[in-house]
């Protein structure tokens, strides 16, 4: 996750620390930026610190929790840059419940269209951690 993993950038993590608690990082697919750039890119997601329950959800400074963890391990495009679409099995491209062409990834599932994916697991994730901002239903 270059940009806060390096030595150099201790300045970062510490801003970020000192104002939010990183909830997970998402290293995303190579191709999910391509043609426009084949940089490796990670998402950070974070919380505001906060006891005030009148200013939103709850998130307490503490300096020991966990952090979720995943890797996208496909981005919905090729080394090209092209949107690689599911097919149905007669080889016609798959078509989502508004009528839109469905890209491979695994990032969600689509409606539960696609097998479970990131987003599913930190769900999971977030309510075993009896996160505050997730609402147990």
């Amino acid at each position: 996750m270059g940009g806060i993993t390096n030595t150099s950038d201790k300045y970062v993590r510490e801003f970020i620390s000192e104002r939010a608690r990183i909830l997970a990082i998402v290293s995303l697919h190579g191709n999910t930026f391509k043609p426009h750039t084949g940089t490796k890119t990670s998402v950070l997601f974070v919380q505001k610190w906060n006891d005030d329950p009148s200013a939103g959800p709850l998130c307490r400074k503490t300096d020991n929790y966990s952090v979720f963890l995943a890797v996208s391990e496909k981005g919905g495009k090729n080394n090209s840059g092209d949107y690689i679409f599911l097919e149905n099995s007669d080889g016609q491209h798959k078509l989502d419940k508004n009528g839109h062409l469905m890209v491979e990834h695994d990032l969600h599932n689509h409606n539960e269209e696609l097998p479970d994916g990131i987003a599913e697991a930190f769900i999971e994730w977030a309510k075993r951690e009896n996160l505050s901002f997730w609402e147990v239903t």
